[in-house]
């Protein structure tokens, strides 16, 4: 982990690196793409790479509507319910 902590840009980069590696399946490249973070650009390339689920989830709908985004919440929320009820 490091100090100092990268620009908009570079942070955007870096989460289109992680999908890049993730498409080609390499968690070891991912890790190093993560560890290297300071924890503020960590919190926010996970939270991009959140966003991008929710926009992938939102099954043509404007990812940024209010109601699309709440449907993509409780779908998640009832996913992990199941999940938790079938251990």
């Amino acid at each position: 982990m490091t100090e100092e902590q990268l620009t908009p840009d570079e942070l955007s980069d870096r989460a289109w690196a992680i999908v890049a590696a993730a498409a080609e399946n390499r968690p070891d490249d991912v890790d190093e793409l993560l560890v290297t973070l300071p924890w503020p650009d960590l919190v926010t390339v996970v939270f991009g790479m959140a966003q991008l689920g929710v926009a992938m989830l939102s099954q043509g709908a404007d990812p940024y509507d209010v109601d699309a985004r709440a449907r993509v919440a409780d779908r998640v929320r009832a996913l992990i319910v199941e999940r938790v009820a079938s251990r």
